[in-house]
């Protein structure tokens, strides 16, 4: 009776890991946008790369995009032409944390813009929509 009870508790505790750690592994998330332009300079941003370990955070298979036109239709947003002047490149930032970088090399004069940032890693794919409104210089 102590091995069917030993079994059972074994392949309940196999059937669990094998729901919960696919929803844990690998799952990764981008925080908020953190704007450091404004208004009529070139676009500068930082979004935080979350859910991943850092130390094992692999940069050649982990890379930001602005999405397609495509997606931006999908997804109901207009795709303005200057959206195309922005490039985002996966980084590390100075305390080790992984973010992706958002840069223009000329500068922005929409006030309102919304972003729709695509993650891919070895995990999966994500899309993020980023709503920015950009503050006139001080």
């Amino acid at each position: 009776m102590k091995n069917i009870a030993k079994t059972i508790f074994f392949q309940a505790l196999a059937a669990a890991c094998c729901v919960v750690l696919p929803m844990t592994a690998g799952a990764a998330g981008l925080s908020p946008i953190k704007v450091n332009s404004a208004l009529g300079q070139p676009f500068s941003a930082e979004i935080e790369i979350i859910g991943l370990p850092t130390e094992e955070f692999e940069f050649e298979l982990a890379k930001g995009n602005i999405a397609s036109p495509e997606a931006y239709e999908e997804a109901k947003l207009v795709y303005p032409p200057f959206i195309r002047q922005l490039r985002i490149s996966t980084e590390r930032r100075a305390d080790g944390k992984p973010i992706l970088r958002v840069v223009s090399s000329s500068p922005i004069n929409e006030p309102a813009l919304n972003l729709l940032v695509e993650f891919n890693w070895r995990g999966g794919r994500l899309l993020q929509k980023y709503s920015i409104l950009l503050d006139p210089p001080k």
